[in-house]
């Protein structure tokens, strides 16, 4: 029992004597924890934030498939433009096909039937054609000289701003088309859609929609 009191005194007259320090080493690992809090908070709002578009084939895996743009992010998006890069022999192809050209005009019962840029909700989907209405609308601006069968690769990207961010927000999916005798089918070459998070990449897809224009 002495041994504990006396044991008890010096550390009671250690800590009054390094009262400096330990005032100091308490203050550091509070600021420690608060920085973690801090950094905690700030990757989950990061992440709130951050915009997540899913590009996926529905129905069936040939020409008739359709494309489904889906935002899982948490922020709505308005959907900029939608480019179609097609890879054949001869080189990359890079056209705008977000106006629905495969609608008549007269067909058009309001103007958003036209094209397909604007907002898309949280959680939200848009089915902006099959492979066949995006290949059309393709050969309407420039592809006039290309046929199905010509092609080996297909990419769509999306590209979009957000409320949250000044910058372009963008991603991308391809699809390899492999021709049988009987139909073209498409095998994507990723699982799910690449999002454009770098600097440099949205520059880049920013200079393709000025060539666009």
């Amino acid at each position: 029992m002495d041994h504990l009191i006396l044991k008890g005194r010096f550390m009671w007259d250690w800590v009054s004597e390094n009262s400096g320090i330990v005032q100091a080493t308490m203050a550091a690992i509070t600021a420690l924890v608060w920085m973690v809090y801090l950094h905690i908070l700030v990757s989950g709002l990061r992440r709130q934030r951050r915009t997540e578009i899913l590009i996926h084939l529905g129905g069936a895996r040939d020409l008739s498939a359709r494309i489904l743009v889906s935002n899982l992010g948490f922020e709505p998006v308005y959907i900029l433009e939608i480019m179609l890069s097609v890879m054949t022999a001869q080189g990359e192809r890079i056209r705008s096909v977000a106006d629905r050209t495969e609608i008549a005009r007269e067909q058009h019962q309001t103007p958003r039937e036209a094209t397909l840029q604007g907002p898309l909700k949280s959680g939200d989907s848009v089915d902006i054609g099959s492979v066949t209405n995006l290949l059309d609308r393709a050969r309407y601006e420039s592809f006039d000289n290309i046929e199905p069968e010509d092609i080996r690769e297909v990419e769509v990207t999306i590209a979009a701003l957000t409320a949250a961010d000044s910058r372009i927000a963008a991603a991308t999916r391809r699809f390899s088309m492999k021709h049988g005798d009987e139909k073209t089918c498409l095998v994507p070459k990723n699982l799910y859609a690449k999002q454009i998070r770098s600097t440099w990449r949205r520059r880049q897809i920013e200079q393709r929609l000025k060539e666009l224009l």
